[in-house]
């Protein structure tokens, strides 16, 4: 489950489309139920808060990975009026999404792809 919602958010990410409104709602429901914190919250959280929330879970990095995505996704739906907040959300989810691919034991060519984006 974790995995369908990050191919989401990365493809969304990657294509820059918009996820309609019913289906963020679902997504946002899902991912809350998963990290056990609202999606809002995230913005509230620095990535060290997240690392350490999750660092004795059995699926430490699949829910790191899960929320810099959607601190991502959020990030990029937010208005150029909250400038600081969105910049704060897009460099804390590149952080945790660099964490999950030094930590992690999994490879992911979308992560690899998605990193190098955000870094331009």
């Amino acid at each position: 489950m974790i995995q369908e919602i990050i191919t989401l958010l990365v493809n969304a990410l990657l294509n820059r489309q918009k996820i309609r409104k019913e289906s963020w709602v679902e997504y946002d429901d899902i991912t809350r139920q998963i990290l056990g914190v609202p999606s809002v919250n995230l913005a509230e959280m620095s990535a060290d808060d997240i690392i350490a929330r999750y660092k004795d879970d059995p699926n430490e990095m699949g829910k790191i990975e899960l929320a810099a995505m959607t601190m991502l996704k959020i990030s990029d739906e937010m208005d150029d009026g909250e400038l600081v907040l969105k910049s704060k959300l897009k460099q804390d989810g590149l952080t945790l999404l660099e964490y999950v691919q030094t930590e992690g034991d999994t490879f992911s060519i979308q992560r690899v792809a998605l990193i190098a984006m955000l870094k331009e």
